[in-house]
Formats: structure tokens, sequence, C-alpha cells
């Protein structure tokens, strides 16, 4: 995908501490949400609960600190980095079955090519879709999705990428001729911008003081 195309789009950059560590701040990110408060020595099963309802953090998301899973036990330090992120298929059907997100920019891009370089629009069954019309008849035309590109992967197998500002996530769908969903691969935004994540203006949001 062109650079000028990830201007809007970004990852966590790892043990790197942000700026105010020393202070003992903790910087706290769920979706479009995010924000810096002291909270080293705190757990993360603390922040979330604390949190929760202000971030609207969904009971589904799983703890990230600097890019790693951890459990609620985990006590924070000074310029930590703590996201909670959604499993897949929470947006839509409760039954859909659901998996972990994945850091895998190079197998999407072997299966699917570089970002941006699909179709804008599909035929499938006589007629055509463009990008918004295909997440509309899948149930995907959320406020903060962004469809990128569209794929013809097999005679009833089709694909469409899509950027989720929430989740902060480059999805790959996979569905067939009736749009029934096959597959989903989520890659974090991190594996296309590297260490600009820190430096985009995700929003800082939060009415409630810690």
């Amino acid at each position: 995908m062109p650079q000028e195309k990830l201007k809007q789009v970004t990852s966590p950059r790892g043990t790197t501490t942000p700026e105010g560590g020393e202070l003992g701040q903790v910087k706290v990110i769920y979706g479009v949400h995010a924000l810096e408060a002291s909270l080293a020595g705190r757990t993360v099963l603390s922040v979330r609960e604390a949190l929760a309802q202000p971030l609207n953090i969904s009971p589904r998301a799983i703890a990230l600190v600097n890019g790693q899973e951890v459990e609620g036990t985990h006590i924070l330090g000074p310029g930590e980095l703590l996201e909670f992120v959604r499993y897949a298929g929470e947006k839509g059907t409760e039954g859909m079955q659901t998996s972990k997100p994945m850091s895998d920019r190079e197998g999407m891009e072997k299966r699917l090519g570089v970002l941006g370089d699909g179709l804008p629009d599909l035929t499938i069954a006589g007629r055509a879709y463009d990008l918004y019309a295909l997440l509309e008849v899948l149930g995907l035309a959320f406020e903060d999705i962004r469809p990128i590109d569209a794929h013809v992967l097999g005679e009833n197998l089709f694909a469409i990428r899509y950027f989720d500002s929430e989740d902060r996530s480059i999805v790959a769908y996979e569905f067939d001729a009736d749009f029934r969903r096959v597959a989903e691969t989520i890659v974090h935004i991190e594996e296309w911008m590297g260490d600009a994540y820190y430096d985009f203006n995700w929003g800082a949001w939060c009415p409630w003081t810690l």
C-alpha cells in the first residue's frame, strides 16, 4: 500500500518507554480512545475495571502490555503501553467463531498482495458490488470500518480487506458467493506503521479522572 495511504493507519512500539515514564505515566489505548495517567504500580485488572465504562472496553478484549498479552495480575511499570484489543468477530454475530489478533503482515500480503492492490469492486452472481456495498451485504458497514480492496480467490471464494479503526487492525474477510463468512485474518496496523504508531494522533478521550 502506498505510504500516503497509511497516514491514517499504525502499531505498538514494543518496549520503548514513552515520554513521561519517569513520572509513572502509563498510556492506555482501546479502539480510538487513548489516555495517559499515573498508573504505574496498579494491576491491569484494576485499570480495566476503572476504565471499562469510560472507554467502553469490551469484556472480550485481551490486554496487551508493550505488545505482549498479559494476565490481569500484571503490575504496570512506568512508561508502559497498555492496550485492550478485542477478539475478531465481536462485531456482528455472537455465534461466529473467533480468533485472536495476528501479527502476520507477510502472510496476508502473500495471499492477497500489497494493501490497495486488489479490486475496487466484485461481480457476484451477475451483480456488481463496490467496496461499500460489499460491507453492507456482509453486515460489516460500521462507522469505524474503512474498505481497502476486494479479491477473487476462487470460483466460489472472495475476500474484502478493510481497516478497523477501533481495533486498529487490517482485516481480510473471506466469504462465499452466498456472502457467508469463510475465514477472517486480522493483523495489527503496527505491522505497517512501526514506531509511527506512537506518533500518530489517535485522539485522547476520557471523561473520567483516575
